[in-house]
């Protein structure tokens, strides 16, 4: 049996292969008919107006803002707003990708590392099936599948929200805007049969692939030529002057340039709107009620190594970090809040490397 033991630092070389896959979320146009119709992102040109919160430089400040900008808007005949993607789990026992020494490295540290680690998987996901600390983990995940935090801005603005998620035969349905989005409490009967076929593809007794489908309707009056919101683009300092705004956009684009006036286009289509996989993948992980400040913020965050949070530009896990239980995974409980973030942390994936002395 391993001795409890608290590393004084990991292998040189540590990494872990994600246990989550998410597609991109495509933006389609529910149209009367029944079909769905490609949401497209286009781009054009407006004339807005100027409104900076600094002080004018010279005798008049610009009121005019001349932009080129991208956006999303539903069918002028659409019924509603809907959403696709797909999401898979796989085994933790597969999770790890590489583990080596540095050069600096004593030859005894890989071999207890690796003893920890897999004492550590076994009592998270043994023959017998999935251990309390991963059912909840799996169960939060179901919960933040079925009240449709992925869908970000659109989630806020829509009436109401059905998620429906297909798993092998069977589709449960949940309404997303009944669903709490803050709380792990209280699992509803589907939740908890979502959670358990979340939970046994991570402990390797099944393959499930969800295919989730949210419809949003804007209520009366607001559905037809609606904007919705898909991810942005980052341009950081290669962004054009006079450029507003780039959304993300998949598939083809007709974005080439007019050099006949008479072909010259009003709106150009840039392609299909999508949620990017990065930022559903945050979203599903926001489930981190376990770290030491949550009795005051009263937030979920996401599941980050180190608690990094953009909405308040806080690291809320400076000292009690993932980094920082990897050196003890034999001293914690997989049942405790330390065990259910860590077996969160796997899930997620990333890079441990840790060189020098410590």
């Amino acid at each position: 049996m391993t001795q409890p033991i608290k590393f004084s630092k990991l292998p040189g070389v540590l990494s872990f292969t994600r246990r989550i896959n998410v597609t991109d979320c495509l933006f389609f146009s529910a149209m009367p008919s029944g079909a769905l119709k490609p949401l497209q992102v286009t781009r054009s040109g407006l004339r807005g107006t100027q409104n900076i919160n600094k002080k004018a430089t010279g005798d008049r400040q610009e009121v005019s803002n001349i932009q080129l900008t991208d956006t999303a808007k539903t069918d002028v005949e659409a019924q509603s707003l809907v959403v696709k993607m797909g999401i898979s789990f796989y085994a933790l026992q597969k999770g790890l990708n590489s583990c080596a020494l540095s050069k600096t490295d004593d030859e005894s540290l890989l071999g207890a590392f690796k003893a920890s680690f897999n004492g550590f998987l076994e009592r998270t996901a043994s023959a017998t099936g999935a251990s309390k600390g991963l059912q909840e983990v799996a169960n939060r995940y179901a919960r933040n599948i079925a009240n449709g935090r992925w869908l970000w801005r659109n989630r806020q603005y829509a009436q109401t929200v059905c998620v429906a998620v297909t798993c092998g035969e069977e589709t449960l349905t949940f309404n997303a805007l009944k669903t709490p989005l803050n709380h792990f409490d209280n699992y509803s009967e589907d939740e908890l049969k979502l959670g358990a076929a979340i939970a046994s593809c991570l402990t390797g007794h099944a393959e499930h692939k969800l295919q989730v489908k949210a419809v949003l309707d804007f209520g009366t009056g607001m559905n037809g030529s609606l904007e919705v919101y898909p991810s942005q683009n980052y341009l950081g300092g290669d962004k054009p002057k006079g450029f507003a705004r780039s959304l993300y956009a998949v598939g083809e684009s007709f974005l080439a340039p007019q050099s006949d006036l008479m072909a010259l286009q009003s709106a150009r289509v840039v392609g299909q709107a999508a949620l990017r996989d990065r930022k559903v993948a945050n979203a599903l992980r926001t489930m981190d009620t376990w770290y030491p400040d949550f009795a005051s913020n009263g937030l979920p965050i996401s599941v980050e190594p180190c608690g990094a949070n953009l909405d308040s530009q806080t690291r809320f896990r400076a000292k009690d970090s993932s980094f920082a239980y990897m050196r003890q995974l034999n001293l914690i409980d997989v049942n405790s809040d330390e065990g259910m973030f860590m077996i969160a942390s796997l899930i997620r994936g990333g890079v441990y490397s840790e060189g020098g002395d410590k």
